[in-house]
Order: C-alpha cells, then sequence, then structure tokens
C-alpha cells in the first residue's frame, strides 16, 4: 500500500505517522536522507490551482515596505507596485503591468510618467504612430490625404484628414477636434455652389487664429488647419 499523500490523521494512522509526514514533508522539501543542514529547504514548490472563490487565489501579496536595501532575488509589493531585485548590480526593478479588462486587437501599450502600463488603441489603417506632447499618438502619414464628404455637421476624429463639406441642403458646421495633446493637421474645403456657409468650430474654447470660428462662404474655398498643442493655426 503507498504511503498517503497527507498530514496524518488524529485517532487513525497507527503506526504509519511517522511514514505519513515524512512523505508529506518531502513532498516539496529537500532531503538527501542524512544530517544535512540544507535538508528542509524548498526543492521546487507547487502551486494548487486557484478558483473562482474570493478568498482561495494560489498566490496573494499583501501591500507593505519596500527593503531600505535592494536584495537580489527578493520580489516585494508596496501599494499598486510589484518588484523584482536582479542580482547584476543588486537592483531593483518595477515589474510592468496593465488592464487588461478592456481593449482590442492590435492594441498598444507605452510607459506614463508614474511608470505604469497605458493602453493606446490601435490605430485606423493608413495611419502612423506619432509623438504628440511627448507621448504616442496615431495620426495621417505625411504625403497622404484620408477624405470623407459630410453634408451635416460633423466633428472630426483623428482618422481624418480631409473634409469636403456640402452644404448644398443647409449650412453645416464641422468642429476640430481639441488642439491639447496633438499634432495633427486638417484641410476643410467647401464643394457645393450655394449660398450656404461652412463653420470651422472648436472645443473647449480653443481657437483658430485667435477666433473661435471661421467660415467657408464660397464654393471650393478651404482652409488648412494645424495644432500647436493648445490651439488651431490656419496655414
Amino acid at each position: 500500500m503507498s504511503t498517503p499523500q497527507r498530514l496524518p490523521i488524529v485517532n487513525s494512522d497507527d503506526g504509519t505517522w511517522g511514514d505519513i509526514i515524512r512523505q508529506y514533508l518531502k513532498k516539496e522539501h529537500y532531503d538527501d536522507g542524512t544530517d544535512n543542514a540544507v535538508n528542509g529547504g524548498h526543492q521546487n514548490i507547487t502551486v494548487r490551482a486557484g478558483t473562482a472563490t474570493a478568498g482561495t487565489a494560489p498566490l496573494k501579496f499583501t501591500s507593505g515596505t519596500l527593503l531600505t536595501t535592494p536584495e537580489a532575488g527578493a520580489v516585494e509589493f508596496n501599494s499598486d507596485s510589484l518588484y523584482f531585485t536582479i542580482t547584476t548590480g543588486t537592483t531593483r526593478k518595477k515589474v510592468a503591468i496593465y488592464d487588461d479588462s478592456s481593449g482590442a486587437t492590435g492594441d498598444l501599450y507605452y510607459r506614463d510618467s508614474s511608470g505604469n502600463f497605458v493602453r493606446l488603441g490601435i490605430g485606423s489603417s493608413g495611419q502612423a504612430l506619432k509623438v504628440a506632447s511627448g507621448l504616442p499618438a496615431w495620426g495621417s502619414i505625411s504625403g497622404t490625404y484620408p477624405t470623407s464628404t459630410q453634408t451635416g455637421n460633423y466633428t472630426i476624429t483623428t482618422s481624418d484628414n480631409v473634409i469636403l463639406a456640402d452644404a448644398t441642403s443647409a449650412s453645416l458646421t464641422i468642429t476640430l477636434p481639441t488642439a491639447v495633446g496633438t499634432t495633427n493637421g486638417y484641410i476643410i474645403k467647401k464643394i457645393d455652389s450655394s449660398a450656404h456657409t461652412v463653420t470651422v468650430g472648436t472645443t473647449s474654447s480653443q481657437t483658430i487664429d485667435g477666433g473661435t470660428t471661421a467660415v467657408i462662404k464660397v464654393q471650393y474655398a478651404s482652409i488648412s488647419v494645424v495644432s500647436n498643442g493648445s490651439n488651431w493655426l490656419i496655414i
């Protein structure tokens, strides 16, 4: 009969307590069968499977104070950060983590000013990864002009570049996205011959060459705007 893989049971297992305890302890502790100072240390660790019940996570850290002096091989958890100290140079390294509760295929992650991973949603077809105010952002590739025709009020997105405004039925407003944190440029062109106007507006009281709107009144007239990081400028 094989030795049970458990601790001895009180008022049971008579005559086999020693064997059961030895079997249980040897399962994950080192033992070379001699009186040796290394015996008793872990030879390997098998972490049990978790369940969906609260409090049954197989491995759980409690936030504490970081070591005054980093120690090679130490794993530490403080507030929202997990650390591991490497051997070379005994340097404490922060383990990068990110929120995986949302997102989509193709999303990218970058380091923010606090050392955390931040998700950057996948851009649109034809866009390129650029830098805006020191952070990565999607934008149009230089030399390409994604174009869309709008017949009513429309708010420009980062996927746009050229807006062809058709005011045949009524005057309309094309609203620029926020100028903060972007270096994108946009072209708005009136393509109809009606007397209706195309107003280019802004968000958050931002300005276009000092004003809050710019108006296009003539067919085939257009304005091109670029962001200086806080407001819009006509070029």
